[in-house]
C-alpha cells in the first residue's frame, strides 16, 4: 500500500525541557568557569596572577585618585589594549558588563552636573576603567593563583583557606547538582510535572552534602594535624610578556606623578 512506503517522521514533545536543559548550561558554564584555564598558555592570559593583581589594585588606587584627563585617557587606552588581546567571547562579555556599568552610574552621578559638579563624567569614566581592570584581571586569571598571590600582602592564612575552600566546595558541588539534573532529565523522559518543585529537592540534596562535605574536610584537616597555614606556590621564571606588562604599567604608573 502506498502509505507504507512514506517515511515516518516521528516528533516527540518534550514537555519543561527548557528548565532543565536553562539550568544543566548555567551549571556548565560556572564549571568551565573554574576549569577552563587549563589549556590557556598565551598573552596575557599567561602572565602570572601576581604581576595582574598588583598592578591592577595600583592603576585603580592612582585612577580614584586623579582627575587628570590625560592621565585618564592613558588608563582608558591601556584597557583597550588589554582588551583587544582577549578571546571574543571575553571581549563580548566585558564590552556587555561595561555598557551596563557606564549606564547605572550615568543615571545615578549625571543628574550631578545640573547642580553644578563638573567632575561627573570623569567619574563616570573612572567607574567604567576601574570595572574594566578588574574584569580583566578576572577573566585571564586562575582564581587559586589569584589566593595565592594575596598572601604576599600579608592577607590572613584562615582568610585565604577559606576562600580556596569555598571555591573547591563549589566546583564539587556544582558537579554534584549537574549529575542529579542529568539523571532527573533521563530518567523524567521528557516530562516533569512541577519542574520548578524539583529545586527544593535539589538544593535539600546539596545542603546536606556540603554539610557532610565539611566534617569530612574537619576530620581530614585535624588527621593530618592542620595548624592553619595556607601553603602557596607562586614561584615562576619570569618571561617576556610578564617584562612587557610591567614596563607598560610601570609607565602608566609613572604618568600618574608625571601629569598630576
Amino acid at each position: 500500500m502506498d502509505w507504507l512506503k512514506e517515511k515516518d517522521e516521528f516528533e516527540f514533545e518534550i514537555k519543561n525541557e527548557s528548565f532543565i536543559e536553562k539550568t544543566l548550561s548555567s551549571l556548565l558554564s560556572l564549571i568551565s568557569k573554574i576549569r577552563r584555564f587549563d589549556n590557556r598558555d598565551r598573552g596575557i592570559y599567561k602572565i602570572h596572577e601576581a604581576f595582574k593583581i598588583y598592578f591592577t589594585l595600583i592603576n585603580i588606587i592612582l585612577l580614584s585618585l586623579s582627575f587628570n584627563k590625560f592621565y585618564i585617557m592613558l588608563n582608558a587606552s591601556y584597557v583597550i589594549l588589554l582588551i583587544i588581546f582577549l578571546d571574543d567571547k571575553d571581549v563580548l562579555k566585558i564590552l556587555n558588563m561595561l555598557l551596563l556599568v557606564f549606564i547605572f552610574s550615568s543615571l545615578i552621578i549625571g543628574p550631578s552636573l545640573f547642580f553644578g559638579n563638573k567632575n561627573a563624567l570623569l567619574v563616570i569614566v573612572k567607574i567604567t576603567i576601574s570595572i574594566a581592570l578588574t574584569m580583566v584581571m578576572s577573566i585571564t586569571s586562575n582564581w587559586h593563583n589569584i589566593i595565592s598571590a594575596f598572601r604576599l600582602i600579608k592577607v590572613p592564612n584562615i582568610v585565604l583557606f577559606i576562600f580556596d575552600s569555598a571555591i573547591r566546595f563549589i566546583y564539587l558541588l556544582s558537579e554534584r547538582a549537574y549529575a542529579i539534573l542529568c539523571s532527573l532529565k533521563i530518567r523524567s523522559v521528557g516530562h516533569i510535572k512541577k519542574p520548578y518543585s524539583t529545586l527544593s529537592q535539589i538544593m535539600y540534596n546539596l545542603f546536606v552534602t556540603s554539610i557532610d562535605m565539611s566534617f569530612k574536610v574537619d576530620e581530614a584537616l585535624e588527621c593530618r594535624c592542620f595548624s592553619g597555614e595556607f601553603k602557596y606556590s607562586i614561584y615562576k621564571k619570569v618571561g617576556k610578556f610578564e617584562i612587557l606588562y610591567s614596563i607598560i604599567n610601570l609607565i602608566i604608573i609613572a604618568g600618574f606623578f608625571i601629569l598630576s
